[in-house]
């Protein structure tokens, strides 16, 4: 079943990498744009896949942490379609910028610049919460995995549990203020991180039961999560509705319609109807979620080739990579017998009768039984005492940090300051407490037993992380390095294209100087300096020959574009600059 799953992605992997290359090479103009927003297709996809992802590990972490059951096998499946998700949720931003190259900007480490990150936006504040939940989703996912053959690891999932639980909320808050934070009427209000985060949980739910179907099983108790958030999602479109007049019908009918036919028994009790309604549900999100990014799609431009392509490139390499590694682990489980096992049942049935068993049992001892009839597990003196030491150091991890922020930024205002580096705070005091955690675990106590093989990639990535890490200090320099092109001899009394030229400026520049020259104030104020706006006057003062030499050759945070650009097409893009400030002045119409 998994080989031709893997073959199924492979399928759509393959187009979709080229679309992904084609959209690398030519810029934004590649992909659909939208004139309000300019973000399209590659951030409809960041916010869908970042949903999916926050679910899986909350499913698992939430349910461990409340002390309900949730079988091994999926609860491991949760946690593994959350770290494939963000996999595929990391390439979209990073596309999008149209500069792979100067990512590392938005990381908050001094650089040789001196442009230190600016941490009041949220492009800054999703790429640490993000990478902070990627980190530790991984290491839960990796205890998790060795608690079966080392049942000393158990003790500590729990309280590892009780920082991903907040995590989890905190980030996809985070990702809501990129929305939030902005000037289009429909993304303004305080009810927007309640929005994302049962968007999120509704999308990872269906994700998980469709993965669940694959597995040949099912968990009813999941099902039942599933169609409850379809109630409170629609409750939510609803009120935005008569709040704002926006409505997505055709998310509706996949997400908020489609869903009931589970109270159907026919097509609830049935493999391949339960598969379709989770189906339905991704489906409907997406378009949500596209919708919601681009909310004048149709008017400006249209779903293209290359869009199709990235969603191809996405949903395939998530069946490629997930189902490789469920191979892979299951191969690798057959000489040691660590990870998924067998399938635990048909349902949660023996789950609950071990709990019931559990509960009265445990009569008497220490478990407290309110007086509608749930059963409260007290939490035990040793799990305080296992989360005490290494949740003060992540405290005063984050305080240093809150410290050395605010001297980088030393604002008049305080509360200001502080509110810029608030986003941050619970991030670092979580991943200070898991990394205290894992050096008791693996040094103190001596726990954690690797394989030969688990040491070689963890090596790999304490490697990789600190090559990152190095990056990300040393930044690069001023000057573009290299030979420079010279601009002398053009003739600036040469016809231009300038037809050719506007196509140019689209791919190139537009991402940055806006299609219009006036700059993308909603994605440069969040990321790059400001450039300067392009009137007549200042490019008049700085000259023809100038601009050409700063196009092929660059500066500050201007890439050179020598090697994609002639001459010609350089001093073609400075006659379009001319245009298009000539139109803003008026003197275009005359």
């Amino acid at each position: 079943m998994f080989r031709y799953l893997m073959l199924a992605g492979l399928a759509l992997f393959l187009p979709g990498l080229c679309a992904l290359g084609y959209s690398l090479y030519e810029g934004p103009s590649a992909w659909m744009l939208d004139s309000r927003t300019f973000w399209g297709t590659p951030i409809s996809l960041f916010v869908f896949w970042v949903g999916l992802a926050h679910a899986g590990t909350l499913l698992s972490a939430v349910f461990l942490a409340l002390d309900v059951k949730l079988d091994r096998r999926t609860a491991l499946i949760a946690e593994l379609s959350t770290l494939v998700s963000l996999v595929f949720a990391g390439i979209f931003p990073l596309m999008h910028l149209g500069y792979l190259q100067n990512f590392y900007m938005v990381a908050p480490f001094l650089d040789a610049r001196g442009n230190f990150a600016n941490v009041g936006s949220p492009l800054v504040w999703d790429f640490c919460c993000i990478a902070v939940y990627a980190v530790l989703s991984l290491v839960f996912f990796g205890i998790h995995l060795k608690a079966r053959t080392n049942p000393a690891l158990d003790k500590y999932r729990k309280p590892m549990a009780w920082i991903l639980f907040p995590l989890v909320l905190w980030v996809h808050t985070v990702v809501s203020l990129d929305f939030a934070t902005t000037f289009v009427p429909e993304w303004r209000g305080a009810f927007f991180p309640v929005y994302f985060i049962a968007g999120a949980i509704f999308s990872g739910i269906a994700l998980v039961n469709l993965l669940l179907c694959t597995e040949g099983y099912r968990v009813r108790l999941l099902e039942r999560l599933q169609l409850i958030c379809s109630w409170i999602l629609c409750a939510i479109w609803f009120w935005d509705f008569l709040l704002k007049g926006s409505f997505f019908a055709s998310a509706f009918i996949f997400a908020g319609v489609l869903p009931q036919l589970r109270l159907v028994s026919v097509v609830r009790e049935n493999r391949w109807g339960r598969a379709a309604l989770s189906v339905s549900v991704l489906f409907g999100l997406f378009l949500e979620r596209f919708y919601l990014v681009s909310p004048e799609y149709g008017t400006s431009s249209s779903f293209g080739w290359v869009d199709l392509g990235l969603v191809a490139f996405s949903v395939g390499g998530f069946m490629l990579l997930f189902f490789g590694v469920r191979r892979l682990l299951n191969r690798y489980a057959e000489n040691t017998g660590a990870y998924f096992g067998e399938v635990d049942g048909s349902d949660m049935a023996k789950v609950e009768e071990a709990e019931k068993a559990e509960r009265e049992a445990a009569s008497g001892l220490g478990v407290e039984k309110s007086k509608k009839g749930f059963y409260i597990q007290p939490w035990s003196s040793e799990e305080y005492r296992i989360l005490r030491f290494p949740l003060l150091v992540g405290i005063a991890v984050a305080l240093i940090f809150v410290v050395w922020a605010w001297g980088q930024f030393p604002f008049a205002n305080v509360e200001l300051s502080l509110a810029n580096v608030l986003p941050l705070i619970y991030p670092v005091i979580a991943l200070a407490t898991v990394m205290t955690l894992l050096v008791r675990i693996y040094i103190i106590e001596k726990t954690l037993v690797l394989y030969r093989l688990e040491k070689i990639l963890g090596g790999a990535i304490l490697i990789l992380a600190g090559a990152c890490a190095g990056t990300f200090f040393a930044g690069g320099a001023s000057e573009t390095s290299g030979a420079s092109v010279d601009a002398a001899g053009l003739n600036e009394n040469a016809s231009v294209d300038l037809v050719q030229s506007a196509l140019v400026w689209n791919a190139r520049c537009a991402t940055c100087h806006g299609a219009d020259g006036k700059f993308n104030e909603k994605f440069v104020r969040e990321y790059y300096p400001v450039p300067p706006k392009l009137n007549l006057q200042r490019l008049d003062s700085l000259g023809t020959d100038s601009l050409v030499k700063v196009i092929l050759n660059g500066r500050v945070n201007m890439s050179a574009y020598a090697n994609r650009l002639t001459p010609a097409e350089a001093f073609g893009l400075v006659n379009y600059m001319r245009s298009l400030a000539a139109r803003d002045s008026g003197e275009g119409a005359r």
